[in-house]
């Protein structure tokens, strides 16, 4: 693979995990996603009418974008709760690697996809990794730290379960759907769907946000949905080599670890290196050995 879809892949991990960062790093995780999802919807409006009038929306991918878009609204809001009580470099690594791992196990049955050996060797170490987080990663701190990194983590493995649920759909529904079009309408039905209770419930949380932290809100909402299209760049760049490019995209679990103990100062025991390591070997072995 050229080295320039490789510095566009790594670039595109790098923004995953930014964006993530700046979520937790927010006062309110969920309303922050909001301003954020209109922020995106926003920015890539033309872009979107643009493909929407070249490629149109078969009525066959329908389905699908209602689905996944239900599934990423639990997605979103699962993902929030678990910023809100775990560390970052507790979550993520636990959230991406419980997708990469449930999806192959389910594709077998469900898609009639084989397993190779060493995806399955992919998969013990995302349990192991998955296993070494939950029992050992969050044992330093005060009782109540504890306890809410134990909850944290029950949140990230639920966006995982969304994010496995979600990627089964997207398998399918990209097949009828431009990319473009099939990503930002995720977005839309997000952010649709988590507008009753934001405005409920967290009114003030998003005027606080947008006075306060609307350039990281506009940062975010720039690279959720380009963090996707600078996927799509390097699988043009890349030609046949197309099949490197999911492994290289979960490198964001090394990028999100370390921006967790920079950004957001949080402490990094052995456990936690060990453990986010793991996931992210295992998350590379599915991807080479599918």
């Amino acid at each position: 693979m050229s080295t320039v879809a490789v510095g566009l892949v790594l670039l595109s991990a790098v923004f995953h995990a930014t964006w993530n960062t700046l979520t937790k790093r927010s006062a309110d995780a969920l309303a922050f996603m909001f301003v954020f999802g209109l922020i995106g919807l926003s920015i890539y409006a033309i872009p979107m009418a643009l493909m929407l009038h070249r490629h149109g929306l078969p009525a066959e991918g329908i389905p699908f974008v209602l689905a996944s878009g239900g599934v990423h609204v639990v997605y979103a809001s699962a993902l929030a709760a678990a910023y809100s009580n775990g560390a970052l470099s507790l979550t993520y690594p636990v959230a991406r690697g419980t997708g990469v791992l449930l999806v192959p196990l389910l594709a077998m049955p469900l898609l009639g996809e084989e397993l190779t050996l060493v995806a399955g060797l992919g998969i013990v170490a995302i349990l192991a990794g998955i296993l070494i987080l939950n029992l050992l990663g969050n044992r330093s701190g005060a009782a109540r730290e504890v306890r809410e990194g134990r909850r944290g983590l029950a949140f990230a493995l639920l966006t995982g379960l969304a994010i496995t649920s979600y990627s089964l759909i997207d398998k399918a529904g990209v097949a009828h759907v431009h990319p473009l079009i099939y990503v930002y309408l995720l977005i839309g039905i997000l952010t649709l769907g988590i507008t009753p209770y934001v405005l409920l419930r967290r009114r003030a949380a998003v005027g606080e946000i947008w006075r306060t932290a609307r350039a990281a809100a506009f940062i975010a909402g720039v690279l959720n949905m380009g963090t996707y299209l600078i996927v799509l760049a390097a699988m043009r760049v890349a030609g046949s080599s197309i099949s490197y490019i999911v492994p290289l995209r979960e490198t964001s679990i090394v990028f999100a670890t370390i921006m967790g103990a920079v950004v957001l100062k949080e402490h990094l025991g052995r456990a936690r290196i060990v453990g986010s390591a793991m996931i992210a070997a295992g998350v590379l072995a599915i991807a080479l050995g599918s």
